[in-house]
């Protein structure tokens, strides 16, 4: 897996007075895309936390380039910028299909905790979705 890409279709909510997409909005799009992204790996959200697990993010980054407009489909492109088995970081890259133009890129960062929030490290907890991440991280 070289990364992953998920489509998004600029909903009229989603706009200010002037249709253009609200610069909130990307940090939902970032969530939408790592949520479709670990499902990709053969996981879901659900079944990580059904094992004990959170990833609670520690931080987002995002950086504004050009703006989005509704009804614009959005490629939002997701890959793993980080990893060292406690601490995982995602970066995004977000199209306009039409065009191919980069409107924004960011990341977010994570922290493995059990379901107390105490940190813990998914390759002595759970190594086997150590190995996926390690694997698409390292293809990314």
């Amino acid at each position: 897996m070289n990364g992953n890409e998920t489509k998004i279709v600029v909903r009229y909510n989603e706009t200010d007075k002037m249709g253009i997409v609200h610069h909130s909005q990307y940090v939902n799009y970032f969530e939408i895309a790592r949520t479709d992204f670990i499902q990709q790996l053969g996981i879901s959200y659900r079944e990580i936390e059904e094992k004990g697990f959170m990833m609670p993010v520690l931080g987002v980054e995002v950086h504004y380039h050009k703006p989005a407009q509704y009804d614009d489909t959005l490629l939002v492109e997701t890959t793993i910028g980080a990893y060292d088995s406690i601490k995982l970081t995602f970066d995004y890259k977000i199209y306009r299909e039409k065009d191919r133009k980069l409107l924004v890129d960011g990341s977010s960062s994570h922290c493995w905790t059990d379901l107390s929030l105490r940190p813990v490290s998914i390759r002595r907890k759970n190594p086997d979705l150590h190995a996926l991440i390690v694997k698409a991280s390292k293809q990314a």
